[in-house]
């Protein structure tokens, strides 16, 4: 049983390392998608602000271009001749004076909503910066760990050749045929008890444990029994 033993104790690292071996990908994954999440943060406070400072700037526009077409018409009711051409004139005037007066309202509260939406941006920028300071050495130990997983992995794979070898043909067949669905293969007979699906076994089966020049299989889970 010693031989058996000693190979399921490679396999149980080989098995250990390989599941790291594909875990640690999805873990790069998992860092590279929270870097991608802050950064598409960052772009939509960056879109936030730049949509704020664009409407400032539009109120601006417009409003420059009222008042120099205020100043143009109070320049051309300088030349008007009849009081009824003035008050037109002069109500145009006023109507494009109060449309000022909307625009600058509007572009005030524009301008009020700049301040938070540019520390947004530079919490979001902050975050960035944390998450790829981050990311990058993280990232750099995974791939060290991966580098020593596969140089351990293949280390075991040749080791796991030569354990195998010391182990009965006949003996081998019936583990590598159990280990596929039970892990482990061989458990202890512990006070007459598998340890691996923890069933009582029947005196016949503790006897022929005991007995050691057999291998015995657990008569509820299969798994081979084993004793000290």
């Amino acid at each position: 049983m010693e031989p058996l033993l000693a190979l399921q104790e490679v396999d149980t690292q080989i098995y250990e390392l390989q599941n790291e071996l594909r875990d640690i990908p999805l873990r790069k994954q998992q860092e590279t998608s929270r870097l991608q999440d802050a950064q598409e943060r960052l772009s939509a406070a960056q879109a936030e602000l730049m949509a704020f400072q664009t409407r400032v700037a539009d109120f601006e526009l417009q409003v420059k271009a009222i008042r120099e077409n205020v100043a143009k018409l109070r320049q051309q009711q300088m030349s008007l001749k009849t009081n009824r051409e003035f008050r037109a004139m002069e109500s145009e005037i006023n109507n494009n004076l109060h449309e000022i007066e909307i625009l600058e309202g509007q572009q005030i509260t524009a301008m009020d909503a700049v301040p938070p939406a540019q520390e947004r941006v530079e919490a979001a920028q902050e975050r960035v910066n944390t998450e790829t300071s981050g990311m990058e050495q993280y990232l750099a130990e995974l791939d060290s760990r991966l580098d020593d997983v596969k140089a351990r992995l293949a280390q075991l794979e040749q080791e796991r050749v030569e354990v195998a070898n010391r182990v009965p043909p006949a003996h081998l067949r019936r583990y590598e045929r159990l280990r596929v669905a039970r892990r482990p293969t061989v458990v202890l007979l512990n006070d007459g008890v598998c340890s691996g699906c923890h069933l009582q076994q029947t005196a016949a089966t503790r006897h022929m444990v005991l007995r050691k020049n057999a291998l015995v299989n657990c008569e509820s889970c299969g798994r081979l029994l084993y004793v000290p």
